[in-house]
C-alpha cells in the first residue's frame, strides 16, 4: 500500500521510498525490497558516507604519527571479545526488532531473499565496522585526547553518532533508538579489559543494525502474515 501524505513524514527511512506496507493494512499484497531498489540507495551511501569515514581516521593517525591501536584496531582478548559481542549482539538484535515494530511504526518493505542477503552483508561487514571505526575508534579517541576526559569523549562521540542519523532523514523515533544503542556500543567498547578493541562492539553493532533495518522488515512481514491469517479465519 502507498502511505498517505500524513504518514509520509513518519515513515521509517523515507530515502528508500514512500511506498510501503503496513502491519495494520488489510491489503492482500505487500511491497517488496529487491537488490535493485537497495542498490539505488546503497551505492551513493558508500561513496558519500562509508568511504570518507574510512579514510579520515587513517589520515589523522598518519599526520600525527599515531599507532593504529589508537583507533581501536587491536586484537585484545579475542575469544572474550567474540563471546561478549555475540551475547550482547543477540540481545540487541531482539531489542532492535521490537523497537522497530512497537516504537518506530508498522511500516515495512519485505526484502526478497537476495535483497536480505545483500543488506545483511552490508550491515555486518561494511556498515558496522566503518561506523565503529569512525565513532568509537576515532571520534571518541580524539575528543578524549584533546580534552583529557574519557567522559567527554564518550558523551560527544555518542551524541554525534546519534544525531548524524538525521542526515539520512531518520525520523526522531528511530534516532531515539539509535541513541540507546549508541550507549550500549560505547559501554561494550570501553568496559572490556585490555587496550580498547573494536572486535566486540562491531559484532554488537552489526547485529543491532541488521535487526533494525533488515531483519525487522521480515519480522513485521510475519506479523502482517499472521494478522491476515487471523482475519481470514474470522471472516
Amino acid at each position: 500500500m502507498a502511505a498517505s501524505p500524513s504518514q509520509t513524514s513518519n515513515i521509517f527511512l523515507p530515502r528508500r521510498g514512500n511506498t510501503v506496507s503496513s502491519v495494520k493494512s488489510s491489503a492482500t499484497e505487500i511491497v517488496y525490497s529487491t537488490p535493485a531498489t537497495t542498490w539505488r540507495w546503497l551505492w551513493p551511501d558508500v561513496l558519500m558516507r562509508i568511504v570518507p569515514m574510512s579514510i579520515a581516521p587513517l589520515i589523522y593517525i598518519q599526520v600525527f604519527h599515531l599507532p593504529i591501536s589508537f583507533l581501536g584496531l587491536t586484537l585484545t582478548h579475542v575469544p572474550l571479545q567474540i563471546a561478549i559481542g555475540l551475547a550482547v549482539g543477540i540481545g540487541m538484535a531482539a531489542f532492535a526488532i521490537l523497537y522497530r515494530a512497537y516504537v518506530v511504526g508498522p511500516w515495512f518493505r519485505r526484502p526478497t531473499l537476495a535483497d536480505q542477503s545483500l543488506q545483511t552483508f552490508f550491515y555486518l561487514f561494511i556498515n558496522a565496522p566503518v561506523e565503529e571505526f569512525f565513532f568509537r575508534g576515532f571520534i571518541l579517541a580524539i575528543v578524549t585526547q584533546w580534552t583529557h576526559s574519557l567522559f567527554i569523549g564518550w558523551l560527544i562521540s555518542t551524541v554525534v553518532y546519534t544525531l548524524y542519523h538525521r542526515l539520512g532523514k531518520w525520523n526522531w523515533r528511530s534516532v531515539g533508538g539509535v541513541g540507546l544503542a549508541g550507549i550500549v556500543f560505547s559501554l561494550v567498547y570501553l568496559l572490556l579489559p585490555g587496550p580498547h578493541s573494536l572486535v566486540a562492539v562491531v559484532i554488537v553493532h552489526a547485529m543491532t543494525t541488521s535487526g533494525f533495518l533488515s531483519w525487522g522488515d521480515e519480522a513485521l512481514y510475519q506479523r502482517w502474515k499472521h494478522r491476515q491469517a487471523k482475519l481470514a479465519k474470522d471472516a
